[in-house]
């Protein structure tokens, strides 16, 4: 009777131990996953708004809204921006879009509201926030917590306009409801707070049966819901994809567009303000001759001119970030591979080059900088250095072609 008490007295510790253990691990398995999924979901409504901000001042001349005063209402720089915001407002997901100027003492001031109820005023302060200026330096953010003010509390997200000499004059501002944003938190949490509850009970349900039952079809059960529930927050993030494409492609040749560029300058200015860029190389290129081809064959064939003369660009450089910014003006920022062989990669473009103008082929100027930490205080100067060095290449190509 001792012995056979003893050996109930172990079943039931070792019962109990089991138990304990199991929901201590679904307690920890719970709160990482729970973590985890909040995160990826608050990643991609973040994104979801900077995505639209980017998109809306893509869309928006900057060189209109820089010179905007409160007497340019109904005028049609004025409208064409109200219209473009208003297309957002009316089509997507949001509740206020607006622009927003960046005043010369910090602070900044509604330009454009197409709310058609309650609209901010032309020249009406709005508070500041990190995200704010952030995008008034250049660089698109969203903000991390809510703000509240007399239209109600909201999470914003801001993107730079920029004019066309790459000037920030103006920001595009979106906000979204806290109560929606928070409630989809939430509700994501509350979720995976379920599954987490009926897979334990349904394991200590199991464990009564038989203690070494096994609960791998549980979890394979919870995991597989948790797989849809992200692959519905994929799909979301999908449907801002083409915009996304629209904002950061240049339609004719592919490449990355002006928009950014400007936006990958501005980072590299953030970075080399703080001191956290230490090296990277920037490659200036002109095309020669376009005029000639457009007006001999047609803007059409001088579209083809172009696209060949980037295709010759992107195959020499294929591990770095190609830009066009201007008609036949293309940008390469060197990094990694690239920029340590940029010599090698150099040589054998200029070679390919003086290979095309024995034949008549396309011919493309190139000049090349190297960042230095000593002297250089922002993109610009590095910039400039390699634009005048594209240009003495460029004036002696035409005088070799002429002899």
């Amino acid at each position: 009777m001792k012995i056979g008490s003893s050996i109930t007295r172990m079943s039931k510790r070792s019962f109990i131990i089991a138990l304990a253990l199991l929901m201590i691990t679904h307690i920890i398995m719970g709160v990482v996953l729970i973590t985890m999924s909040k995160n990826a979901l608050r990643k991609q409504i973040e994104q979801r708004m900077l995505d639209i901000a980017n998109t809306a001042a893509y869309q928006l001349n900057g060189d209109d809204l820089k010179t905007l005063t409160a007497d340019d209402k109904d005028t049609d720089k004025y409208n064409r921006a109200l219209e473009t915001l208003r297309s957002f407002q009316k089509n997507i997901q949001l509740d206020y879009i607006y622009a927003i100027r960046p005043e010369k003492d910090g602070t900044f001031t509604f330009t454009i509201d197409p709310d058609e109820n309650d609209p901010g005023e032309f020249g009406e302060r709005i508070a500041s926030t990190d995200a704010l200026v952030s995008a008034s330096k250049g660089v698109a953010d969203v903000d991390r917590a809510a703000v509240t003010d007399e239209w109600g509390r909201f999470y914003s997200a801001y993107s730079p306009i920029f004019d066309s000499e790459g000037n920030v004059v103006g920001i595009v501002g979106v906000d979204f409801d806290a109560d929606w944003y928070d409630g989809e938190l939430n509700s994501h949490k509350a979720v995976v707070i379920t599954l987490s509850m009926i897979a334990l009970t349904i394991a200590i349900a199991l464990i009564f049966i038989s203690h070494a039952f096994s609960l791998e079809g549980e979890k394979n059960k919870y995991m597989k819901e948790l797989e849809e529930t992200l692959l519905r927050e994929y799909q979301q993030e999908k449907e801002l994809g083409s915009a996304r494409y629209l904002a950061y492609t240049d339609p004719l040749t592919g490449v990355k567009s002006k928009h950014a560029y400007l936006e990958s300058v501005a980072k590299l200015d953030v970075g080399i303000s703080k001191g956290t860029v230490n090296e990277f190389g920037v490659i200036v290129f002109d095309i020669n001759g376009l005029k000639i081809v457009n007006d001999t064959y047609g803007h059409e064939e001088g579209d083809k001119y172009i696209q060949k003369g980037c295709n010759l660009i992107c195959h020499i450089f294929c591990h770095s970030p190609v830009f066009r910014i201007g008609g036949d003006e293309f940008v390469v920022i060197l990094e990694d591979n690239d920029f340590r062989e940029r010599e090698a990669l150099i040589w054998e473009f200029d070679k390919r080059i003086e290979e095309n103008q024995e034949s008549g082929d396309v011919v493309v100027s190139n000049g090349i900088a190297i960042f230095d930490p000593a002297s250089d205080t922002c993109f610009s100067t590095v910039f400039e250095r390699a634009d005048k060095k594209m240009y003495k290449q460029k004036r002696y190509l035409k005088a070799m072609k002429s002899k």
